[in-house]
This record gives C-alpha cells, sequence and structure tokens, in this order.
C-alpha cells in the first residue's frame, strides 16, 4: 500500500494525472514547508511504480535524509550547477524510477542560469521532474510561463501548536519554531542590542536556536529603542551586523527587522532596500541605511 503522507488535494490531483514529467513552482512564505511540501511531493512521484511496500518505505527514509540516488537538490541554481543538472537529466535513473529536481531560491536566479535551465524545463525528458521552490511569485517570468504554479499556505499557529506571540517572535518560520520547542526557553527575557555582536558570532559558530533566538531578542529590542537612539548609535549597530554576520545569514536577518517594522510609514523604503539585495552591493553602506530606516 502506498503512503498516504500527502494530505494536499491540488498535488494528490496531480499525482493522480500520471504525467511522464512536469515542471512545478511552490512558492510561499515559509521556505521550510515549501521544501518540506516539495520532499513529500517527490516520495509520491517515486512511488508511482511501487507496490511492494517495503521498498516504498525505503525510498521514503532515503528522500527524507536527503540520499536517494534519482533525488537532486540545488540550493543555489548557478550556470554550473544548471548545466550538470542537465546532464543529469539525459542519465538512466539510478533506482529504476523518475528523476526529481528540487531547485531552492529560484526567485533568486540569475537570468543567464534561468536561460540555460529554460528548454530543460519546458519541455522535460520523460521521468524527469523539477519542483522549483520560491518565497514570492515575483519571479522571471520565463520561469513562471513554463511552471505549474502552487501557492503553498505557510503553517498556521494552530497547525504548529504554539500561541500568537510565539508565532510572532519566529516570524512564523516553522524550521524556527519546531527547534524551539524542543527547549525550555524565555521568549520574553530580554537582549541588548548592543550585544548583538555576541550573539552574532556564537550563531556564525554553533547556528544553534538557542543564539537566534537571543539575535532575535537583540533585533527586537533595537526596534523598541530605535526612536531614541543618536544616528551614530544606530550606524554603530549596523556595523556590529556587517562585522559579525556571513553572507549566508544575511538574508534572515534582513527578513526579520522588516517583518518587525512592517507597519511602519517607511515600509516602501526598507522594502526597496531589501530588494537590493539581489545585486552586487557594498554591505557595509546597505546595513547602515537600513538601520538609519528604523
Amino acid at each position: 500500500m502506498k503512503s498516504e503522507s500527502l494530505k494536499d488535494e491540488f498535488l494528490k490531483s496531480e499525482i493522480s494525472l500520471n504525467r511522464e514529467s512536469g515542471t512545478y513552482l511552490f512558492y510561499g512564505e515559509d521556505t521550510q514547508k515549501n521544501y518540506e511540501l516539495a520532499l513529500e511531493f517527490a516520495k509520491e512521484l517515486f512511488s508511482k511504480n511501487m507496490n511492494n511496500e517495503e521498498e516504498i518505505e525505503n525510498m521514503e527514509q532515503k528522500v527524507t535524509r536527503e540520499s536517494y540516488a534519482d533525488l537532486f537538490i540545488i540550493d543555489n541554481l548557478n550556470i554550473d550547477t544548471a548545466r550538470d543538472m542537465i546532464k543529469k537529466t539525459f542519465t538512466s535513473s539510478y533506482e529504476g524510477s523518475s528523476k526529481v529536481f528540487i531547485l531552492k531560491n529560484i526567485q533568486d536566479i540569475r537570468k543567464e542560469s534561468a536561460n540555460a535551465i529554460l528548454k530543460v524545463i519546458e519541455e522535460p525528458t520523460k521521468n524527469n521532474f523539477f519542483i522549483l521552490l520560491s518565497n514570492r511569485l515575483n519571479i522571471l517570468s520565463t520561469i513562471k510561463s513554463r511552471s505549474i504554479i502552487y501557492k503553498v499556505k505557510k503553517y498556521s499557529a494552530e497547525d504548529l501548536e504554539v500561541d500568537k506571540y510565539t508565532y510572532d517572535f519566529f516570524a512564523t518560520s516553522s524550521s524556527d519554531i519546531k527547534k524551539y520547542k524542543e527547549l525550555n526557553i524565555d521568549l520574553f527575557e530580554e537582549r541588548s542590542y548592543k550585544d548583538i555582536s555576541i550573539y552574532l558570532k556564537k550563531y556564525e559558530t554553533d547556528g544553534k536556536i538557542e543564539d537566534k533566538i537571543d539575535i532575535y531578542k537583540a533585533l527586537r529590542n533595537f526596534v523598541s529603542e530605535s526612536l531614541n537612539l543618536k544616528t551614530y548609535e544606530k550606524i554603530k549597530f549596523a556595523e556590529d551586523i556587517y562585522f559579525n554576520t556571513s553572507k549566508e545569514n544575511i538574508k534572515f536577518l534582513v527578513d526579520y527587522l522588516i517583518n518587525l517594522v512592517k507597519r511602519d510609514k517607511k515600509l516602501k523604503n526598507k522594502l526597496y532596500l531589501k530588494k537590493m539585495l539581489r545585486y552586487p552591493i557594498n554591505m557595509k553602506i546597505f546595513f547602515i541605511n537600513l538601520i538609519l530606516e528604523i
């Protein structure tokens, strides 16, 4: 008996169509849920031609561990990974089933990389499926026009079994919330924005949710104090972030700050600054401008 883990009706319907290939665009604010749903969908695609329960269970465990030979996960598509992916579409399946390519962060794809994959996602060869993941629908039109588009609804506080304060504290991030629930941490205990560099250094080293929570607390403290701060104090805060944050962690900091001030009159300016992250920019000046807007 096949897995009943896929509960989404639209995707169940897609499975029932028994397509030989296809390209899907899953988009939604909760990138973790987008990815989790992509893995569940991949399991269903792989299991289409499986009838043995043990075989299906073995496949599902490997997909969950991201170790299934016909599952290819690409975090950031560039011209080199695009060419490598295209080569893989013409190779035989390792496991004797479909091949599934999950492409994360499609919202950040460059035109040259997009152009490289357009043909292969528009007319995928038999048994090749592409699941493109994005946190928004505002992406290259050439990608959208070649995809079956599906909006992924983010988890609610009820889904995650947390109260509204906790849900808002983590800016609705299901990944952070799930990790937090395994610990005993007081979200109301404050952390000073002046110590942001300490928390950032710890998180850059260990990547622990405890340190990330301290970063969130320091950012919240800064926003609550910002009206009373001098310009030089804000610039010092921006520099503390700049000098202690890796490129990989910039996005969650910017997203969190903008989420905290989403009802602010200057939100339009902040969103414009956020868009600048897609291009080569002076990151120090970027942070200073963002912080001064708060």
